[in-house]
């Protein structure tokens, strides 16, 4: 490097004196992570940390002046050097001739290198284009001679290959080594096989490689085949190959040579034995008392291979199958030229005929003299069976007719005319036979009988109609008593009861009365396959015909004391129901509901007029799904992404609930850090509402309960607690459940008072229903359609799949990147910090103590008794990666993700970024505000003390411009607040729940955000921040299937999950 990098020179170079100041500190920290030099380019390339993993690029010109590159935003942003480029500079500088030692040893020259570069230059990467080169195969075939003139000897392959003209591969296992191992090869003076410049078609080289594995076969046996060895032009063709290399020289120009007398140069030939393909011609000639079969086979006919599945004839290969192989080889080694291969007594011609001559057709023309062709009868089988019943058993007769001949085959023996030799169709006797081989029939006679009620209903449902294919079947009347066949398809009639929230469900067979209705459905009930009826005959319950019944008892959910004829459900229960399913009959009013459930966006519903609002597509479709379920006394959850205005669809829908009827009185329950939003939301958007919030001391809310006139109340969770009792008697049109993640758990008390309040129709707003456990949603949905899930046992016995299709008419959910195609980019990403010495070793003890107290509380069996300090050991780990501080006061151990932290404000605040920070720890904000106002920096403060009509000031002001910082409490501020202002959310430390995350994030990027957001994990490196982040992941699955992302709690965690996290 001729530059010589001096302090003047990089000050010089640097965009601004503050900006060389900084980039000194990043030298300083040794933030200069990685310097690589391109001899090539006569450059260096480096990684400088920052808030991001930096790129910098340093060129030296050829007049040995300076060009550089940053990927940060203001190298492109202000002239001259970034921080990152001085601190770059200033480590080359530091580096100096060691630096220049390590250049130039780089710049020498490898032997070895070079030498292998020769040997193996096939390796490197061309943009030459390469030319394809012809391959042209040629095939040796040669007969064995004598004895075995019919069997070929032995097959050789060679091949010519060129790009214009075609050589001769005069030395085939070299060229395929070569090739194998991507190495020149040399054809002539003119012309050589070079890898760098020509290639092969795909269909070549799958021909080389299976010549490949040949080779290696050949080496293993000192390349000896057939005894045999190839030649240097030829290669021996194994028969185990043949096969598989006939299938790639189908149809490929081929140079065929057999027993060096004839040529074939053409397509080569392979097909399938087909009717009509002759290699034999077969005689039968009658003598005294048998009869004789002679066989000539073609004179161009080779056998290429034992065991017989590839057979040559003239220029065709044809290929068999195995059962076709094994019937050739039978013949072949019967055949022997100018003998018969076969003598049958006349006592056997019947079998020969049907079972032996169908098969040699196969392979050749059958003649016979006329004296014995006349003998024989060739008609089709019509087969026949006959059921009865009687004395409790089940009797069959089989019959077999050819014209005018009947066979019985359980017969002791056939009577036949000795002058009529049946051709009989042994292939279809045999199917017949092997069905009812299933069953443990006896033969009795020439009868097949069947015992056992249980068997002869399986065999007369399931096996019997298999039969009609192949033979006729003819029932007794007896036997048909046993068999119930309705007149009409059995259906289920369902229509809505009346403007109520019920169903009317009626069942209907025709021919069972309403009394054995009610025995057939609980059969259904209990997954029964049969049921008998009174009068003796039964019902195959797994017929087609009751699927609709079946489907209807299975998704009614009614108990089997339950199930009646004609019976009322709840009518949450009509959308699981197929309304495709034959049979079932839905009334027009219901099949309305249905769909205007399933697409809210084609429903009637018009918007409120007096709504002082305009609303997007989407928050209409929303309105008309809340509508329409509200007005058939059902309910569901709004689980929209975070900023689609879940609040003002709800409003819609109390606005007009206003303007249909004066008197509809509606509920909201909410977080107590948002009920102020909800009206102020309210009196913006439907201002004619008359909005009474009950807060406050005991005598406030008792005054606020007694206002009549007002169409909404707004209360919080924790005051709906103390008074549900004073809502009793008073049933709500509308309740609305904000945020109601909040009642996830069945045994809470907010749960239990929130359920004891009355309600034609609730509805819950979240956008994340789920949490932590798939549980939450269970006990959500038991909140708002009581019943829809069934047990909690049923439901944790239904697969993700079930649950998701029960469910989902009834939650509505769609995400910022469907419906906002306007709204900016999300940003992602995780930014790792190091732990700073000291905060390591205090870490590393903790770790250290923290697993050994868990291994003791699992070995004696302490685990569930010591649970809360183990997991307060966790959440102490946790602390130590956000600050030391956090569990020492006194302790003077400095934080790495703080000082990182201070860093991304400082160039954030540089390029005019709005930060948002995320910490689940107050005392953590506090640690970072007193940073904050000691480095003079305006900022926002707002955690669980912030009343409510502050809170809405605080956000108000932000979104204004005021102020560039927010401090926020992940718990306090995930939920219920607007910061659009901002542009940047940085979340501190991890939390078990990455909804809560979600959440957060969502406060920045929701409807109204103008600008792209970027969101910043802060994670501690090598911690248990890491593990927790992968603990995410790794259960996010079980959630996705039914509705979104969500995770596993700290208080959920196992021992084991436990002892992973303290696993470095």
């Amino acid at each position: 490097m001729t530059t010589v990098l001096s302090d003047f020179l990089i000050r010089q170079l640097a965009s601004s004196q503050p900006v060389y100041k900084r980039g000194l500190e990043y030298y300083r920290a040794g933030l200069v992570e990685y310097i690589s030099y391109s001899e090539l380019y006569n450059s260096y390339q480096a990684k400088v940390s920052g808030s991001y993993m930096y790129e910098v690029e340093i060129d030296i010109e050829d007049d040995g002046s300076l060009d550089f590159a940053c990927d940060c935003e203001a190298s492109y942003t202000y002239p001259g050097a970034c921080k990152h480029v001085v601190a770059t500079l200033l480590e080359l500088q530091e580096r100096g001739t060691v630096f220049e030692r390590k250049r130039q040893i780089l710049s020498k020259k490898s032997s070895l290198l070079t030498e292998f570069k020769s040997v193996q230059k096939w390796k490197q990467p061309s943009l030459k284009k390469k030319q394809k080169l012809q391959v042209e195969f040629e095939l040796k075939v040669m007969a064995a001679g004598g004895y075995f003139k019919h069997m070929v000897n032995y097959i050789q392959l060679g091949m010519k290959v060129g790009e214009n003209r075609l050589y001769v591969v005069k030395d085939l296992y070299a060229f395929l080594k070569a090739v194998n191992e991507k190495r020149p090869y040399a054809f002539t003076n003119k012309f050589n096989y070079e890898p760098d410049q020509y290639v092969f078609d795909e269909e070549d080289e799958a021909v080389f490689e299976l010549l490949f594995r040949l080779l290696a076969v050949e080496e293993h046996h000192t390349r000896n085949t057939y005894g045999h060895k190839s030649t240097k032009r030829h290669l021996l063709m194994p028969a185990v190959y043949m096969h598989s290399f006939l299938d790639l020289l189908a149809g490929r120009y081929t140079t065929l040579h057999v027993d060096s007398t004839k040529e074939y140069k053409e397509s080569l030939q392979v097909k399938t034995l087909e009717k009509g393909d002759s290699f034999f011609t077969f005689l039968l000639e009658e003598t005294d008392d048998m009869v004789e079969l002679q066989a000539n086979l073609h004179p161009d006919v080779l056998f290429v291979d034992q065991p017989y599945q590839s057979i040559l004839k003239k220029d065709t290969f044809y290929k068999l199958t195995e059962e076709q192989a094994k019937s050739l080889e039978i013949l072949a080694n019967e055949y022997e030229e100018d003998e018969p291969i076969d003598v049958i007594p006349n006592d056997q011609l019947e079998s020969f005929c049907s079972e032996v001559l169908p098969v040699i057709s196969q392979y050749g023309t059958v003649q016979m003299e006329d004296t014995l062709k006349d003998k024989i009868d060739q008609k089709p089988l019509q087969a026949s069976i006959k059921v009865d019943y009687e004395d409790d058993e089940l009797v069959l007769e089989v019959s077999f007719r050819y014209g005018q001949e009947v066979r019985n085959p359980f017969a002791k023996k056939d009577v036949a005319d000795s002058n009529t030799i049946m051709v009989r169709d042994v292939e279809k006797e045999q199917t017949i036979l092997q069905v009812l081989e299933q069953y443990p029939f006896e033969v009795e006679g020439e009868k097949l009988v069947l015992h056992r009620i249980q068997t002869i209903i399986e065999f007369l449902f399931e096996h019997l109609p298999s039969l009609k294919s192949y033979a006729d079947i003819f029932l007794t009347s007896d036997a048909k008593k046993l068999l119930f066949q309705p007149a009409s398809s059995p259906s289920v009639s369902i229509d809505v009861e009346g403007e109520s929230n019920w169903l009317d469900v009626s069942f209907s067979i025709d021919g069972i009365s309403d009394e054995e209705i009610v025995d057939v459905l609980r059969a259904l009930y209990n997954k029964k396959k049969y049921h008998r009826l009174s009068n003796g005959s039964f019902i195959h319950l797994e017929e087609e015909q009751y699927g609709s019944l079946q489907k209807a008892v299975d998704s009614l959910g009614a108990s089997a004391k339950e199930l009646n004829k004609s019976m009322n459900v709840p009518l949450h229960k009509a959308f699981s129901l197929d309304e495709s399913q034959a049979g079932l009959k839905l009334s027009k009013k219901l099949h309305r509901l249905i769909q205007d459930v399933q697409s809210p966006e084609f429903s009637e519903w018009m918007t409120p007029e007096r709504l002082d609002a305009d609303l997007r597509s989407y928050q209409e479709t929303g309105y008309r799904w809340i509508r329409t379920l509200a007005k058939s006394g059902l309910g569901g959850i709004l689980a929209d992404d975070m900023g689609l205005g879940k609040t003002l669809q709800t409003i819609t829908h109390l606005q007009a609930d206003k303007e249909a009827a004066s008197q509809a009185k509606s509920l909201i329950i909410a977080p107590a850090s948002v009920i102020y939003n909800w009206e102020k939301e309210i009196k913006r958007f439907a201002p004619e509402l008359h909005v009474v919030v009950i807060a406050g001391a005991k005598a406030e809310r008792e005054h606020a309960r007694t206002i009549k006139e007002a169409d909404v109340w707004i209360t919080s969770y924790p005051l709906i607690q103390r008074d549900y009792e004073k809502y009793e008697g008073i049933t709500f049109d509308t309740m609305v459940l904000d945020e109601a993640q909040a009642i996830k758990n069945e045994q809470a008390k907010t749960t239990k008072a929130v359920r004891a309040i009355k309600a034609s129709s609730r509805f819950a707003l979240s956008g994340t229903p789920i949490e932590n456990r798939i549980d939450e949603l269970y006990t959500l949905m038991q909140t708002i359609l009581p019943g829809l899930l069934g047990t909690k046992k049923q439901f944790r016995e239904r697969s993700h799949g079930e649950i998701a299709k029960r469910i989902r008419p009834f939650i509505l959910r769609r995400l910022k990147r469907e419906v906002l195609k306007e709204l900016p980019e999300k940003m992602e990403s995780v930014q790792y910090t190091d732990l700073l010495p000291e905060q390591k070793k205090y870490y590393l003890a903790q770790v250290k103590q923290l697993r050994s107290d868990v291994d003791d509380a699992i070995s004696s069996d302490q685990f569930q008794k010591k649970r809360i300090e183990i997991l307060a050991g966790l959440t102490k780990l946790r602390q130590i990666c956000c600050h030391p501080r956090l569990v020492s006061e006194e302790d003077e151990v400095e934080s790495g993700k703080l000082l990182r932290l201070m860093e991304y404000v400082e160039e954030g605040m540089e390029a005019g970024q709005r930060m948002v920070i995320f910490s689940q720890f107050t005392s953590m904000l506090a640690i970072i505000r007193a940073e904050f106002e000691e480095r003079g920096w305006e900022f926002y403060y707002l955690d669980g003390q912030t009343p409510a009509v502050e809170r809405l000031r605080l956000a108000d002001q932000f979104n204004q411009g005021e102020k560039s910082l927010f401090l926020v409490s992940l718990k306090a501020g995930g939920t219920g607040l607007n910061l659009t202002g901002g542009d940047t959310v940085i979340l501190y430390d991890t939390w078990w729940n990455p909804a809560i995350e979600e959440q957060a994030a969502d406060r920045v990027y929701r409807f109204g955000q103008t600008k792209n957001v970027q969101v910043i994990k802060l994670i501690a490196n090598g911690t248990i921040e890491e593990k927790i982040l992968a603990l995410h992941e790794k259960k996010k699955a079980l959630v996705d299937a039914v509705i979104q992302p969500g995770e596993a709690q700290m208080s959920s965690l196992s021992a084991e999950e436990i002892k992973e996290l303290l696993t470095f």
